[in-house]
């Protein structure tokens, strides 16, 4: 009798335990550039370490291929350019850097329901116009809204160089992890 009870019981655990799951993973997508792999792991590993969320990072061809993906609300958050989103919609890029970054950001609020978080502290190789930012979907941060206050704490920590140094690491997630442990950030 008791066994049976222990059975129900576990019966009726189990799977509340494996709904209590649901909402908490995110995708974080790359274009596969050394900058894009780079930013992915800091946005992984922050978000594991200081929120418990699975975070899986998905690796596209192109920074096109990211855009359909995040367009298609199948990536929740990724690194852009604002001078190349722009770009991709057929946009003209303002005459400095805040200005080209405020059009992207509304210009994807508009468009796509697409949300710019605040510049990370460094720009796209060659283009000081187009200032890098992350870019995630309005779920997930309905989802998950401590995001921008948690990813904003890497502001001006990722300038070009240190992006360039992670980037040729033999390993970017140990070389992220630790650089994220001295920065004090996990």
């Amino acid at each position: 009798m008791k066994k049976k009870v222990f059975a129900a019981i576990l019966a009726l655990i189990i799977p509340a335990a494996a709904l209590s799951c649901v909402g908490k993973s995110l995708v974080v997508g790359t274009d596969s550039t050394p900058e894009s792999k780079v930013v992915a792991q800091v946005l992984a590993i922050l978000i594991n370490e200081r929120t418990g969320t699975t975070v899986q990072i998905i690796d596209h061809d192109t920074p096109e291929a990211l855009f359909k993906e995040m367009r298609d609300g199948d990536v929740d958050i990724a690194l852009q350019y604002a001078g190349s989103a722009l770009k991709r919609a057929g946009k003209e890029a303002g005459g400095d850097a805040s200005t080209t970054y405020d059009l992207a950001k509304d210009h994807y609020q508009s468009a796509w329901n697409l949300v710019w978080l605040p510049p990370l502290g460094f720009s796209e190789t060659g283009d000081a116009n187009s200032l890098a930012a992350p870019v995630a979907q309005k779920h997930a941060l309905k989802k998950f809204p401590a995001l921008p206050r948690l990813i904003a704490k890497t502001k001006d920590v990722l300038p070009a160089a240190k992006i360039e140094e992670l980037s040729s690491a033999d390993s970017i997630p140990r070389a992220v992890r630790e650089f994220l442990k001295d920065s004090k950030l996990i």
